[in-house]
């Protein structure tokens, strides 16, 4: 199809439908970090079907469309997570069917051989009585395509971290298999996993799923404030702002101000910031 920036914004995403069972919840809790210290009772109840509680980043993999750009014409081997924000309306229920709706909000363009941005939204709600569970806002960058037009209105700029010291640093080590784990929730983008294909993505080796880094994040935070795991996120958003790679060690700076945190991830090996901008509020 002719690529521009309303065809885009026209495109009729597809409705998903999902029924979360406990092995998944489990499966998505271990794929983020909570478990990783099996004797820790805390963090137990996210990774034991006994009284199971849903990770609120869980929302995140729910009633995924699928690789729905693929069908608008955009170069999808150069399309990256730019940015993601997760509102959480109420726990991820188990064994309810859900279902999610998604259109397109803004195609944002920075010219030829520039690239665009392109902001979606889907609610996920349960299919009988439409009772809502999250709000997801995510933003691709679409790093080989440009110059087709902008269209819709893109969400306002998340804000920048504060200026002074952290409150809080927290240190989250990324095993070397996590990409191989996360996928079997579900995205199974082979620039996670094959050499070859993040090669023609432009990267020298496979990059972790933003999505996963943004669960250990969500993870991190409650662990860092809490850490008995008793309180937990109704939001939380981020700028993906540089790739990161399984195996590394990401150091989460926090700035705390009552139920409002603000953050970012680190790579100090690296010197790169992999995550900013970060904004997160406690239920």
């Amino acid at each position: 199809m002719t690529l521009s920036a309303q065809s885009i914004l026209d495109f009729p995403v597809p409705q998903a439908t999902h029924v979360v069972t406990a092995r998944d919840a489990i499966l998505y809790a271990l794929s983020v970090g909570y478990g990783s210290n099996a004797l820790d009772e805390k963090a137990l109840s996210y990774v034991y079907e006994r009284d199971l509680v849903t990770a609120p980043t869980l929302a995140n993999i729910i009633a995924h469309p699928g690789p729905w750009m693929q069908q608008t014409g955009v170069d999808w081997a150069r399309l990256v997570h730019s940015e993601h924000r997760l509102t959480i309306h109420r726990p991820v229920p188990l064994d309810v069917r859900l279902i999610s709706r998604s259109r397109v909000l803004s195609v944002v363009d920075r010219g030829v051989e520039k690239g665009m941005f392109v902001s979606f939204e889907r609610l996920i709600t349960t299919a009988d009585g439409g009772e809502p569970i999250a709000t997801i806002v995510q933003t691709n960058a679409c790093r080989g395509d440009g110059g087709c037009g902008s269209a819709g209105s893109a969400p306002e700029p998340l804000p920048k971290v504060p200026d002074g010291e952290p409150d809080i640093e927290f240190n989250v080590d990324i095993p070397a298999n996590a990409a191989l784990i996360y996928r079997l929730n579900g995205d199974l983008n082979p620039l996670h996993v094959d050499p070859q294909a993040a090669s023609r993505s432009g990267f020298d080796r496979p990059i972790l799923h933003g999505l996963c880094s943004f669960g250990h994040a969500g993870y991190a935070i409650v662990a860092a404030i809490d850490p008995g795991m008793a309180t937990n996120l109704s939001a939380i958003a981020a700028r993906f702002s540089a790739p990161i790679f399984p195996g590394e060690r990401i150091t989460l700076q926090i700035w705390h101000n009552g139920a409002e945190i603000r953050f970012r991830g680190l790579v100090a090996s690296r010197g790169a910031i992999i995550l900013d901008n970060g904004l997160a509020r406690l239920s």
